[in-house]
């Protein structure tokens, strides 16, 4: 019989993989998620990419996690997941979920530090299918600020113009993310079209755990970052 730590640690990998798409169809080292910062894909020389999707359907959603920068890296007190007190899709009425949901999330429950994340859907010109963007509060206010100004500019000039299927260069600036008007052949932004009002399948992306994961997390975790004591309530060792 198979050991069921081996058959957990299973289940949570293939999880872990579906949430980077499943089966890649990308080259080793590279996947679903575009890889950002100083030594990811989008830098300081940035990249381009076709934007699928406005910021309005955008996929928002919260995450837990406590590190502290200690001068050469980052200690994590509490590894970084999904709060399950999060919207499974779009459109989201985002204000009932910005408190912590402790009857939903055990993470919560123990009160572990929360953030929102954001998932942008664009489409790579290099490996010709769509990608995602996955990042921090602060960036997407940055990218979404420069999104409706570049569109507003645009606008002007024709009333119904979309950032939606054009193409935009995405870099790094000062610690964030800047927006700005990129170039793309014809035939990307033809291709790019088949992945406008996708079913990006964003529950997947975001990589919600089972609670019994969450348990293993919270254990692990450094006594500061959560009340450990949620876990003696509810659960039996």
């Amino acid at each position: 019989m198979s050991n069921i730590r081996d058959i957990l640690k299973q289940r949570e990998e293939a999880r872990d993989k579906a949430a980077q798409g499943g089966d890649s169809e990308f080259p080793d080292g590279v996947t679903r998620y575009v890889r950002m910062g100083r030594h990811g894909e989008v830098n300081a020389e940035g990249r381009t990419f076709i934007m699928l999707a406005k910021p309005d359907d955008w996929f928002f959603y919260f995450v837990h996690e406590d590190k502290e920068y200690n001068g050469k890296g980052y200690d994590y007190k509490l590894r970084k997941h999904t709060c399950l007190h999060s919207p499974k899709d779009i459109n989201a009425d985002l204000m009932t979920y910005f408190k912590p949901g402790k009857d939903e999330c055990l993470t919560c429950k123990a009160g572990g530090k929360r953030k929102m994340f954001a998932i942008i859907p664009v489409y790579d010109l290099e490996y010709k299918t769509y990608r995602v963007i996955d990042t921090a509060e602060f960036h997407v206010n940055n990218l979404i600020a420069d999104y409706d100004k570049l569109e507003k500019a645009a606008k002007k000039f024709s009333k119904d113009y979309t950032l939606v299927g054009d193409a935009v260069h995405i870099s790094q600036v000062d610690k964030t993310y800047s927006l700005e008007s990129g170039d793309a052949p014809d035939e990307a932004i033809e291709a790019a079209k088949a992945y406008i009002g996708f079913d990006f399948k964003y529950e997947e992306l975001a990589n919600f755990r089972e609670e019994k994961d969450l348990v293993e997390l919270l254990k692990e975790a450094s006594d500061e970052a959560i009340d450990k004591k949620v876990l003696d309530e509810q659960f039996e060792f």
